[in-house]
């Protein structure tokens, strides 16, 4: 099970790689499209969306059970990578001249909400419920996986707690087994073979 905890380390680590970015390197290129204010503010969205959606009424049903329904339903059907593109590029610009300043308000902000929540609650996205803590795995993998991207871009090593790491690649291999790519990461993970050029679960 995710947890609040699992977040909250997440969040700091994502926080400490933040701050070892020298003024000079938020310009360089991050990831794709973005450069490494893009990519930090799309980071920062894994703390706006828990905000956002805590906000809104509990879901009343469970229609998604798990983080790797997440993606298999809304994630990867849904989503428009130029529009992931565009609102990372806004929350970059969003983070203003304090960005760290920001990005720790917006952490306290999320960890408040969610110390608040009843272990029972359910996340609702539009329109579709989530159980807390499998909401929380998706956060915490969007925090791992982007923080490591920001430390890769920066000359950083992003130190994260083995069980962050195990959580995180336990979804990616969940993801890959709902979207027909299962096997080929078992046979890559066990040494047999190679995973083609540009693979991706997500």
């Amino acid at each position: 099970m995710v947890t609040v905890d699992s977040f909250s380390r997440a969040a700091e680590t994502f926080c400490e790689v933040v701050r070892g970015i020298r003024p000079d390197q938020w310009e360089w290129h991050g990831l794709g499209v973005w450069n490494v204010r893009s990519l930090v503010g799309h980071t920062t969205r894994a703390m706006i969306t828990v905000i956002d959606y805590l906000e809104l009424d509990p879901a009343e049903r469970i229609d998604m059970p798990t983080a790797g329904d997440y993606y298999g339903q809304i994630y990867l059907v849904y989503t428009n990578p130029d529009a992931i593109a565009k609102r990372g590029v806004e929350a970059g610009e969003a983070l203003g001249d304090d960005p760290l300043g920001r990005i720790d308000a917006l952490k306290e902000r999320a960890l408040a909400l969610l110390r608040a929540q009843d272990a029972s609650r359910l996340v609702s996205l539009g329109g579709m419920g989530i159980p807390l803590d499998e909401y929380l795995h998706t956060r915490v993998f969007e925090l791992v996986v982007h923080t490591l991207d920001i430390a890769r871009a920066t000359g950083q090593q992003a130190s994260f707690a083995p069980d962050l790491i195990e959580q995180t690649a336990a979804l990616a291999a969940g993801i890959a087994a709902r979207t027909g790519r299962g096997e080929q990461v078992i046979l890559a993970l066990t040494g047999r073979e190679d995973l083609p050029p540009g693979f991706t679960v997500v």
